[in-house]
């Protein structure tokens, strides 16, 4: 086996597809995760976590013996 053979070329040039494709993988993994669940305060929350928060905000604040609430972002019947 020569040391500068073609196969050896296509086995380096396969390690650094692979590590070119992790690493696309991983910063795209990582740019989802802050975009979608971020667990910052204000605007800075995910959308996922400020879809959720909203969520248990109007669920919380629905009240069992008011039929006629309209506004769920309170918990105040009229």
């Amino acid at each position: 086996m020569r040391p500068f053979s073609k196969e050896n070329k296509n086995k380096g040039q396969v390690l650094v597809e692979y590590m070119l494709l992790l690493l696309i993988s991983v910063s795209f993994a990582t740019l989802l995760v802050s975009k979608l669940v971020s667990r910052k305060e204000g605007d800075d929350q995910g959308i996922i976590i400020k879809a959720w928060s909203k969520m248990l905000t109007t669920l919380g604040n629905d009240l069992p013996d008011c039929p006629n609430q309209t506004n769920f972002n309170s918990a105040k019947c009229n």
